[in-house]
């Protein structure tokens, strides 16, 4: 396969929401990394970003099987970052992060947003690889989604030089997808996922959890969610 930047069409943005200090209605059901994603789905949906990252965050603690929220923790998290503040380099950590591990497992949506990113960042090089390596995800094309515009394609290509463009066409052509490992969920994740929200927050809570042992490659669990990117 030859990596280069195909014309894709109009592309599935980040899910637009605002930070308040309200909390969206804890409710019940399901278990597990489910109970944990679909409550962060709700939170989305009522515009709480900093309690959807929590419950996205909560979920990719479980690992393989649930990039869609990988990808959700990775992209709040930089929406988070974006609003400032002296936790914003945290946090555009943690939405790298996210978004790299899952970006690197093969999940489309997430090598779309680290292309985004990285361009509006400035960083042309890592913005041509993730570029290259969406518009070339096999599972993107065979399912005719298109998260980027030609107009965002052809911006990051005339962001780098012709030698640095073939350098990472050869960098993209070594790419081997890496399957999220299998989760230790924390004790925090637990009791979140158990709706006990009045107990004292762990100073760490919102620090990626990486996880330590392999597992094989994600079963895209949650894709039948209502409002996830595929």
């Amino acid at each position: 396969m030859k990596y280069s930047l195909p014309i894709l069409a109009l592309a599935l943005g980040l899910a637009a929401c605002s930070s308040t200090n309200d909390r969206a209605p804890t409710f019940r059901g399901g278990a597990g990394g489910d109970a944990a994603y679909g409550r962060g789905l709700r939170a989305l949906e009522g515009g709480h970003i900093e309690q959807a990252n929590e419950y996205f965050s909560c979920a990719a603690q479980f690992g393989g099987g649930f990039e869609v929220a990988w990808y959700y923790a990775g992209s709040t998290s930089l929406q988070m970052a974006a609003q400032g503040g002296p936790n914003a380099d945290e946090h555009r950590e943690n939405g790298e992060y996210y978004l790299t591990t899952s970006g690197l497992a093969g999940w489309g949506a997430s090598q779309a947003a680290l292309a985004e990113h990285y361009h509006a960042q400035g960083n042309a090089e890592e913005a041509v690889y993730w570029a290259m390596l969406y518009t070339n995800n096999v599972r993107e094309i065979s399912l005719g989604l298109t998260r980027m515009d030609e107009d965002l394609i052809t911006d990051i290509r005339a962001n780098v030089s012709d030698e640095t463009f073939a350098a990472t066409q050869t960098r993209a052509q070594r790419y081997v997808s890496q399957p999220i490992p299998v989760g230790r969920p924390s004790e925090e994740c637990r009791a979140a996922i158990q709706g006990d929200r009045e107990r004292v927050r762990n100073p760490n809570a919102d620090r990626p959890i990486r996880p330590q042992r392999t597992s094989p490659p994600g079963t895209g669990r949650g894709q039948q969610q209502p409002g996830n990117p595929y």
